[in-house]
C-alpha cells in the first residue's frame, strides 16, 4: 500500500480582521490539519470569520465538511463564517452542493 501523500495547502490570517486565507488544494489528506488551523486562528481574535477562499483551487467534501464543522463551533460562541472570495472551481462545488448559502455566498 502506498504512503498517502498531502496535498499542498497554505493558510494565514490577519486576528485584527478575522480574515482568513487559504491556497492551494483541502482533501482528505489534509482536511484535520485545516480544521484545527482554522480552529487556532478562531481563537486569536473576537467576532466573526471571514474566509477568502479566491486562491484555492480544489476543495472535496471532507474540506466541505470542515467548513460545516468551523461554522457549528463558531456559532457555539455566538460567531459566524462568512466566504468573502471564492475561485470559480471552489464555486462550482458550493453551487452543486448548495452549501454557498451557509457562508454568504
Amino acid at each position: 500500500m502506498a504512503d498517502e501523500q498531502s496535498t499542498a495547502w497554505t493558510a494565514k490570517g490577519s486576528p485584527e480582521t478575522g480574515l482568513a486565507t487559504l491556497q492551494g488544494e483541502v482533501d482528505f489528506t489534509n482536511s484535520q490539519d485545516v480544521r484545527q488551523w482554522l480552529r487556532e486562528f478562531s481563537s486569536s481574535f473576537a467576532g466573526d470569520m471571514q474566509l477568502d477562499l479566491s486562491n484555492l483551487s480544489y476543495i472535496d467534501s471532507s474540506g466541505l465538511a470542515v467548513l460545516i464543522e468551523v461554522r457549528k463551533y463558531l456559532k457555539n460562541f455566538n460567531r459566524n463564517i462568512r466566504i468573502v472570495a471564492v475561485s470559480a472551481q471552489v464555486n462550482k462545488l458550493f453551487t452543486l452542493t448548495q452549501i454557498g448559502e451557509l457562508f454568504g455566498i
